[in-house]
C-alpha cells in the first residue's frame, strides 16, 4: 500500500467505496423481506423502522385521515433533524479539508517545481503533506457513503409503505362489494336451493337465467358501492396531494388506481403483496374505479405532472455542486499529463451527474411519496447547507477580529 502511487491510492479507494455501498444495498435488500397479505385475513402493517415511522407520524396528522404527502414532508424533516448531527459532521469534515487545501496550496506548487521530475518523490511528498495537514480522502467520499445509505434505507421503507397501503385500499373495496352482495341476496327473495343453510351465489345460479339476471345488477351495485366509498371525501384526502390523484403512485402518466400487476407485486416496487385472488376478481371488485382518477377523465391516467421528478433532479444538482463547493478539492496527481488531468475533470464532473440522475429516474418511475421525499431531503439539504456556510464565514470573521482586533 505505502509503494501505491496517489494515482492508485485514489482508485482503490473509489473501488472500496463502491464495494461498501453494493455490499450495504445489499443487506438493506436482504432485509426487507416481502410481506404477502391474504385478502381473506388482516393487513400486516409494515414491518421496517421507516415505514413504522411513517405509520405513526400519519396518525399524530388528523388520526391517520390527512393526506399521506404531508406525512412524508414531516417525516422527511424529522429524518433530517435526527440525522442532523451526522450532517453537521460531515460539513465540518469538509470545512476542515477545504481550510487544509488553501493552506497546501503554496507548498504543493513549491513541491509541483522543485521535485517536478521526480514523479515518484513528489507523490510521496504530496501525501506526506496531506497527512500533515490532516487532508482526509475518506472525508471527501464520506459524505456519498451516508447519502447512499440512507437513500436505500427510506426506499426500503417506502416500497413496504406503498405496497400496504395498495393491499389496505383493495381490502377495504374487497370489503365492500362482498357486503353489498351479501346485503342484497339477504333482502332478495331467493331461497336456500342448495341446501347449505345459506343463500348465496351457488343459489343463485341454481335459479337460472333469474339468478343471473339478479346477481349481474348486483355487481353492478356493488361496484358503485366500492366507487363511492373509494372516491369518499376520506379515501380521496388520504391518497391525492396537491396535483398529485394518488401519492401513492408515481407522479406520471401512470393510473391512478393500481392495476391487478401492482398489487399483487407482479410489476412495480412495492413488497406488500396481495394473495388469495384472481385478476378475474380484483377486476370485478374494482370494475367501476379503474382508470379513474386521472387527469384525462376519459381512461383515468397521468396520476401526476411530472413536477416532482423534474424538481428533485434540479435540487439534487444544486445539492451537489454546494457540497462539492465547499470541499476541498485535491490537485490532479503530477503523473497525469494534460489530456489525462482533463479527463479527470470530466469524470468528476459525471460523478456530480450521477446521483442527480439517479434521483430523477426513482422519482420517475416510483411512487410520488418517494419523490415528494426526495424532493424535499434535496430543499432541507440546501438550506441546511446556506445556513451551514453563512454560519462558517460569520464565524471565521470573528475569529479574525481576535486575531487581529485592529482589523
Amino acid at each position: 500500500m505505502v509503494d501505491l502511487s496517489f494515482e492508485k491510492r485514489r482508485k482503490l479507494q473509489i473501488y472500496l467505496l463502491a464495494t461498501l455501498i453494493l455490499v450495504c444495498c445489499v443487506m438493506l435488500v436482504a432485509c426487507n423481506g416481502d410481506i404477502y397479505t391474504d385478502v381473506q385475513g388482516n393487513i400486516s402493517e409494515p414491518s421496517h423502522f421507516m415505514a413504522k415511522l411513517m405509520l405513526k407520524i400519519n396518525e399524530g396528522i388528523g388520526g391517520g385521515t390527512a393526506s399521506f404527502g404531508w406525512t412524508v414532508i414531516v417525516f422527511t424533516i424529522v429524518l433530517r433533524l435526527i440525522l442532523s448531527p451526522l450532517d453537521i459532521w460531515q460539513k465540518v469534515i469538509a470545512r476542515k479539508n477545504s481550510k487544509a487545501m488553501e493552506r497546501m496550496k503554496p507548498q504543493l506548487e513549491a513541491l509541483q517545481a522543485k521535485f517536478g521530475e521526480d514523479k515518484q518523490r513528489l507523490q510521496q511528498e504530496q501525501m506526506a503533506l496531506y497527512k500533515k495537514e490532516k487532508y482526509s480522502m475518506m472525508g471527501m467520499c464520506l459524505p456519498t457513503i451516508i447519502t447512499f445509505v440512507v437513500f436505500f434505507v427510506v426506499f426500503a421503507g417506502f416500497r413496504q409503505m406503498v405496497g400496504f397501503q395498495f393491499a389496505k385500499d383493495y381490502k377495504q373495496s374487497y370489503d365492500v362489494f362482498t357486503a353489498s352482495i351479501s346485503k342484497q341476496i339477504e333482502e332478495s327473495d331467493f331461497v336456500d336451493l342448495t341446501g347449505d343453510g345459506v343463500v348465496d351465489e351457488a343459489d343463485l345460479q341454481a335459479a337460472g337465467k333469474e339468478g343471473y339476471d339478479f346477481y349481474k345488477g348486483a355487481v353492478d351495485k356493488a361496484q358503485q358501492a366500492v366507487y363511492d366509498d373509494y372516491y369518499s371525501e376520506e379515501q380521496t384526502r388520504i391518497r391525492s396531494w396537491l396535483w398529485i390523484k394518488n401519492i401513492f403512485v408515481g407522479d406520471n402518466w401512470s393510473s391512478a388506481v393500481p392495476d391487478f400487476a401492482t398489487v399483487t407485486g407482479q410489476s412495480g416496487f412495492a413488497t406488500s403483496r396481495l394473495t388469495g385472488i384472481t385478476i378475474d376478481e380484483y377486476n370485478e371488485v374494482m370494475g367501476k374505479v379503474l382508470n379513474t382518477g386521472g387527469w384525462n377523465t376519459k381512461n383515468g391516467k397521468w396520476n401526476g405532472w411530472l413536477l416532482l421528478p423534474v424538481l428533485s433532479i434540479v435540487l439534487s444538482f444544486v445539492s451537489t455542486k454546494l457540497l462539492s463547493k465547499s470541499q476541498g478539492q485535491p490537485p490532479a496527481p503530477a503523473a497525469a499529463d494534460g489530456e489525462k488531468a482533463m479527463a479527470q475533470g470530466q469524470s468528476m464532473k459525471a460523478m456530480q451527474w450521477v446521483m442527480p440522475i439517479m434521483m430523477g429516474v426513482f422519482g420517475l418511475l416510483y411512487s410520488g411519496a418517494f419523490a415528494l421525499y426526495m424532493f424535499t431531503s434535496s430543499l432541507a439539504a440546501i438550506a441546511f447547507q446556506l445556513i451551514f456556510n453563512i454560519s462558517a464565514k460569520i464565524a471565521d470573521k470573528v475569529k479574525e477580529r481576535k486575531i487581529n482586533p485592529k482589523r
